[in-house]
């Protein structure tokens, strides 16, 4: 049975996809992929593994590619998350009442710090959560399993009773492998059919 839920941040709680962008910097699909890949190429890991500021990043990234400047500078500001990283609303009110059927509920993300604290201070999502890692705190991204077993064991769930919501196919397998239920997320439904 059922009883813990991990959620994966982006792509599952925060729409972090392409068509954000394209409407923000008015750019065709395939110019914001050029875009996208110099921002989250590169040192964009460092960020996640919390050895870069983003602040830093963007700086180093606009010296790199000054011709991207303000396209790097709006894509990686933290002032423009909202826009950029905008909640998933669907998403959110269903934890909401996932939470006040019983179930616990925790965060495993690739994340860096910059978005933790949007998530954090601006949404403040935190309280419908029994816990979660981060990736620029423990230093580790999925999907390595260390990142998954440490959660596991931080807060002592069992892996017959966890569900794994990702939206990226890599992160889903290595938790599979670990022997907890895993399925990719596209939508809502996702979720509400595997817990039925």
């Amino acid at each position: 049975m059922i009883k813990n839920i991990i959620f994966d941040i982006g792509g599952v709680l925060f729409d972090d996809s392409d068509k954000n962008l394209e409407k923000a910097l008015n750019k065709n699909e395939e110019e914001i992929k050029s875009i996208s890949k110099v921002a989250f190429g590169g040192n964009f890991k460092k960020c996640l593994l919390g050895q870069l500021d983003i602040e830093d990043y963007i700086n180093e990234l606009k010296e790199k590619s000054p011709e991207l400047s303000n396209e790097l500078e709006y894509v990686l500001s933290p002032q423009n998350y909202n826009k950029t990283f905008p909640i998933m609303k669907d998403t959110f009110n269903l934890i909401k009442e996932l939470k006040q059927q019983g179930y616990t509920i925790y965060l495993l993300s690739n994340i860096t710090e910059a978005s933790f604290n949007y998530i954090n201070n601006v949404i403040e999502l935190m309280r419908y959560f029994d816990g979660g890692l981060y990736s620029y705190q423990e230093g580790m991204i999925k999907p390595n399993y260390d990142f998954y077993k440490r959660l596991l064991k931080k807060y002592n769930l069992s892996e017959k009773e966890t569900i794994f919501f990702d939206d990226k196919d890599k992160n889903i397998q290595a938790a599979k492998e670990l022997g907890i239920k895993s399925v990719k997320f596209k939508s809502i439904d996702d979720i509400t059919n595997n817990l039925e």
